[in-house]
């Protein structure tokens, strides 16, 4: 388990730059890495934060996507009913033009 301390520390680092800092350490989960402020800290236990970063990016991903469609199919309705208004207002002239 993360200590709170280490927990900020490996924000404060970022997942990319702990991603890199995982391939310069041993393999197994118990491998203790170096290089931290607060202490060394096990490989397994960063593999875990790791997982939660990624979870959270996707979360946020998905959710940026979700909102872009959402946007995008309220753009194509607005376009929609902008020229249903303009064929509406057309309509009078075309008919005080061209007769029926």
């Amino acid at each position: 388990m993360l200590t709170d301390e280490q927990r900020k520390e490996l924000e404060a680092h970022g997942a990319m730059s702990i991603r890199f800092k995982l391939l310069q350490h041993g393999a197994g989960r118990g491998a203790s890495i170096s290089g931290f402020k607060c202490g060394d800290i096990t490989r397994g236990d960063i593999e875990d934060w790791l997982m939660e970063q990624s979870k959270t990016e996707a979360d946020q991903q998905s959710a940026t996507l979700r909102w872009a469609r959402i946007a995008g199919w309220a753009g194509i309705i607005g376009a929609v009913l902008a020229a249903i208004g303009v064929a509406l207002t057309a309509l009078p002239i075309w008919e005080a033009l061209f007769g029926e």
